[in-house]
């Protein structure tokens, strides 16, 4: 399907929007700490906007990044996609790592391509432990596999002589795997995909959001049993070059340990919406 271009006033890249997250059973080595967290990209050229973007990505220094998918729309979009990441990741310098995951339009060209880049560990059904800090950071991609991935993060949990006792923070893309985070104990999801709707009139309720949950779960924080996801907004526009009170997103994590928002329940809700 070919991308449809419209040319209203596109607005201009977020300012790292600081959200404090409270998350029980986080490890006291990750208290305060930053997460920057970006998603849907979908580059299609290297347009000026993502200059600015680059840049103002640059004044950020966060502890760590996370990136969950959809970096690119369509084949051949390859090379402009990985001229942009090149440059964020050259212009980012987390203090302790950049991990990142893949999503639903990221061609198996590009997953080689973006293995290349330095600084980023690419996170595809594969886990990272970082066992001073007490967290494994999970990584799927699409289609989900997050059964296999734990399989892979308990042998190098084991490994690492943490077993049983790392946090668990997932860098998915689609926003439905929260409930099976809640059934396999992963305690944290950092999603994407809906772009929050991408067009809300105003509303604090998405007429669209190309995923399998509620409409009125398209951004925000969301919890599912003891599990929690975060689903930003995005950066990019897939197909259609609009967004209509629904700007991109780009959210800063500031942790802390506490309790989890909402409440328990064995459906998912949505917490606070942004």
């Amino acid at each position: 399907m070919p991308a449809v271009r419209l040319s209203p006033p596109r607005p201009e890249p977020p300012v790292a929007e600081r959200i404090d997250l409270s998350l029980p059973g986080l490890p006291r080595a990750m208290e305060g700490r930053t997460i920057l967290h970006l998603s849907d990209l979908h580059v299609r050229r290297y347009r000026p906007w993502f200059r600015r973007l680059v840049a103002m990505c640059g004044r950020v220094k966060p502890d760590f990044v996370c990136m969950t998918g959809d970096y690119m729309t369509l084949p051949r979009d390859e090379p402009a996609a990985m001229a942009v990441l090149r440059d964020l990741a050259a212009a980012l310098r987390p203090r302790l790592g950049a991990y990142a995951s893949f999503g639903n339009h990221d061609s198996e060209a590009f997953k080689r391509m973006a293995a290349t880049i330095p600084g980023v560990v690419w996170l595809e059904h594969r886990a990272a432990v970082l066992a001073d800090f007490g967290v494994t950071f999970l990584g799927t991609s699409t289609p989900c596999d997050l059964v296999q991935t734990l399989v892979d993060a308990r042998d190098l949990e084991r490994r690492a002589g943490v077993e049983g006792r790392s946090y668990r923070i997932l860098l998915g893309h689609e926003p439905s795997i929260l409930i099976t985070c809640a059934e396999l104990g992963v305690e944290w999801a950092l999603l994407g995909h809906t772009h929050g709707g991408q067009v809300r009139f105003g509303l604090p309720v998405a007429f669209h959001n190309s995923s399998g949950i509620p409409l009125r779960h398209s951004s925000g924080i969301l919890r599912c049993r003891d599990s929690v996801g975060t689903i930003s907004r995005g950066l990019g526009e897939s197909y259609f070059d609009v967004r209509l009170f629904c700007p991109p997103q780009l959210p800063l994590y500031v942790l802390c340990r506490g309790p989890l928002p909402g409440s328990f329940t064995r459906r998912m809700q949505c917490v606070r919406w942004w």
